[in-house]
């Protein structure tokens, strides 16, 4: 893999908080690879309603690749290796990266 597309929207191995374990899970690459290891900062999102104020609805979640309304969980910010990236679903419509962008910058106070 070259690299997976900033805002792209992929499955991948993601990691549980709870216990040591990883889900087949849909995230959203927010950096490009990093270091000899290629880890990236990715999103993960869920199909469960929105519990938190940084938190992203995506309005377009069906040009994205996503089988029903999703979640951009930016309060679970996590890095992983692209390697645990398994498939590409889609990218994000404009709309949603620029209010991604905006949560972002909320949660990292910038």
């Amino acid at each position: 893999m070259k690299g997976p597309r900033l805002f792209g929207v992929y499955t991948a191995q993601f990691p549980f908080l709870e216990v040591n374990a990883t889900k087949l899970r849909p995230v959203i690459v927010v950096s490009k690879p990093q270091s000899k290891h290629g880890t990236i900062v990715i999103i993960p999102i869920s199909s469960s309603a929105k519990e938190e104020p940084v938190d992203v609805m995506l309005k377009d979640w069906s040009s994205a690749g996503l089988v029903r309304p999703s979640v951009a969980r930016v309060h679970r910010l996590v890095t992983m290796l692209q390697t645990d990236i398994v498939a590409e679903l889609g990218v994000l419509a404009q709309s949603d990266i620029q209010a991604l962008q905006d949560a972002l910058r909320l949660l990292l106070n910038l």
